[in-house]
């Protein structure tokens, strides 16, 4: 409370000094400083406000770009075929990209495919752990994304 206070008798010492220096100036002069002020105020939050909205257009086209990639992921998840074949299992492989990514991953093995479960915020993160995977040598036979609240919902199944 006592910083408001504070902040409060700053602010009000400054109008009086502000007063009183504009009431010193003649009127044309006093008229072009305020016009000034306003000015620079204007033009202050306008540049804010036009910076800022350069900014969310240019993630805007990011995001843009990342449900593009998904959806040729999507479309093309039968081709995805695996890069090199390593010595670890199909699970071992999944565990690994998911440790490397942060995200955690339930795995169902069902015969000779793995049903996976994955959930995050970002659409990227779930596009690399996949690309990831496809490169440790997993098929993808089967990709599915849906929105739940604000997270991401992976399915896959693969082999």
């Amino acid at each position: 409370m006592k910083s408001m206070e504070n902040f409060q008798n700053r602010l009000d010492a400054w109008s009086e000094k502000a007063s009183e220096n504009l009431e010193k100036m003649t009127t044309r002069e006093r008229v072009m400083v305020i016009f000034t002020s306003i000015f620079l105020i204007v033009v202050a939050i306008g540049s804010a406000l036009w910076f800022t909205h350069k900014a969310a257009e240019k993630q805007q086209v990011r995001l843009n770009e990342m449900k593009d990639l998904v959806v040729w992921m999507q479309s093309n998840v039968v081709t995805m075929k695996p890069a090199d074949d390593l010595a670890l299992t199909t699970a071992d492989k999944i565990q690994r990209v998911a440790q490397q990514q942060g995200i955690s991953v339930a795995s169902q093995q069902v015969g000779e495919q793995f049903q996976i479960v994955a959930s995050h915020q970002n659409y990227a993160v779930l596009a690399n752990f996949l690309t990831q995977i496809a490169q440790m040598g997993v098929s993808l036979e089967k990709l599915e994304l849906m929105k739940d609240g604000g997270q991401i919902k992976l399915t896959a199944t693969v082999q």
